[in-house]
């Protein structure tokens, strides 16, 4: 595999949920009620990407946004066939056991927080770039001690484009003053691939289990990595 050489880089920016933040158990959970509860004939292996997307895409909308935006939202594999008003019924219930189940359960994935000490002990700067508003990014990192390593935190509620936009890493980029080239911007799923791409940074890729690891490869990060274990042998320090 290759190594990351941290003397070529000045920034590093990191997505939240599936790099840091371990939701997939709170994911999993959440879709297993759901297809227990409204006895849906769906295989929760084949949905988890989809569902992460778009619980992804439901917490950086306002609750009247969602629902006007309902219909176009719904339109899922995991709820074909189904009806509208129930296809809400459903969505709302799996929104509302994911985040009980990331409050009381999720954690971060064992051994980032001192990937991220060792990385900022070598000088680099390092963001948080999310989907999520920017004060759920804040709580996390609060919560597990983390907050003194990032010196800037975007989320949906500071761009005009969320991920698969690469605006938030131009804002980060701007705001270091450095070029795409000394950054590395470090995701799980294929919108952090695409938006990594657009803002010509070195993407790296971490298969933490929601995205399938042959969907995120067909993306074409420039390193694909399978776990957090794999991503902090990458930088060997």
């Amino acid at each position: 595999m290759e190594k990351i050489n941290l003397e070529k880089f000045k920034g590093l920016i990191w997505d939240l949920d599936g790099t840091i933040y371990d939701i997939s158990e709170a994911i999993k959970k959440a879709v297993g009620d759901s297809i227990e509860k409204y006895e849906m004939n769906v295989n929760p292996d084949d949905v988890l990407e989809e569902i992460a997307h778009l619980i992804e895409e439901i917490q950086n909308y306002p609750v009247p946004k969602i629902l006007l935006n309902s219909y176009e939202l719904l339109k899922v594999k995991f709820l074909e066939g189904i009806s509208f008003f129930k296809k809400l019924r459903i969505a709302i219930y799996l929104f509302n056991q994911f985040n009980k189940y990331k409050e009381a359960e999720s954690t971060i994935f064992k051994g980032v927080d001192e990937l991220i000490a060792k990385i900022y002990n070598k000088k680099l700067r390092l963001a948080i770039l999310t989907n999520n508003k920017s004060q759920y990014a804040e709580e996390v990192l609060e919560k597990f001690n983390l907050t003194k390593y990032f010196d800037t935190i975007i989320g949906f509620n500071d761009v005009s484009e969320v991920k698969p936009s690469p605006e938030g890493i131009q804002i980060i980029l701007k705001k270091w003053n450095l070029n795409p080239k000394d950054t590395i911007f470090i995701g799980d799923m294929t919108t952090d691939i695409e938006a990594g791409k657009a803002a010509k940074v070195k993407m790296i890729c971490v298969a933490s289990g929601l995205a399938k690891k042959e969907t995120l490869n067909e993306h074409r990060p420039d390193i694909l990595v399978d776990n957090t274990e794999q991503l902090i042998e990458l930088f060997n320090i």
